[in-house]
């Protein structure tokens, strides 16, 4: 097994517990009767999490022939799995069948956590590209980043939507290859 491949395993069982944990939180929502019914923002900004930690995973692949040398290396590459991990328990709420629950104040209760993990999340795989492929600085990325601490702070809907179809249409465009070079994966 290479150092990559063992790299790589860490990096899949972290990203997989984030997915787990978002994947089973629908599967809960579906199962209990809640009080309204599915809210669509955070229904949405829940597919975004599951969208940027398979993105991330994917695109983990350009670091497949680096030589790490250092520990602080592996460290960079970790981390961002470990912030989604956080993002994906902070979005996925722990409801009882009979609780009398409400998705859209849950999610801007958790507004804090979700986008201010989102944005280290992001933060760090743009600082693990720096550091490790020792790239240049992504200013669309940089910019996603920012545009985190927007829903963070803010309660008004138009905002979260906005940063959300703004996330979504990069992701988006990023996997139909609209974006090629964004993604980091070239094969």
């Amino acid at each position: 097994m290479t150092l990559f491949e063992f790299l790589m395993a860490i990096a899949s069982v972290v990203i997989a517990i984030a997915l787990t944990e978002i994947f089973g939180g629908w599967g809960h929502l579906l199962r209990i009767h809640i009080v309204p019914k599915i809210d669509w923002l955070h229904l949405s900004w829940t597919l975004v999490v599951v969208l940027y930690a398979i993105q991330y995973w994917v695109g983990i692949w350009p670091y497949r022939d680096i030589e790490f040398e250092f520990i602080y290396q592996v460290w960079f590459l970790i981390f961002p799995t470990l912030f989604i991990v956080l993002v994906s328990f902070s979005i996925t709420p722990d409801v009882e069948p009979d609780d009398k629950f409400n998705l859209r104040e849950y999610y801007m209760s958790r507004r804090g956590p979700i986008f201010y993990g989102m944005a280290a999340f992001m933060g760090m795989a743009q600082l693990a590209d720096l550091v490790i492929l020792g790239t240049n600085f992504n200013w669309i990325g940089l910019s996603f980043i920012a545009f985190m601490i927007f829903p963070a702070r803010s309660t008004k809907i138009s905002i979260h939507a906005s940063v959300m179809l703004l996330n979504m249409i990069l992701l988006i465009g990023v996997g139909v290859g609209v974006f090629p070079g964004i993604s980091g994966f070239e094969i």
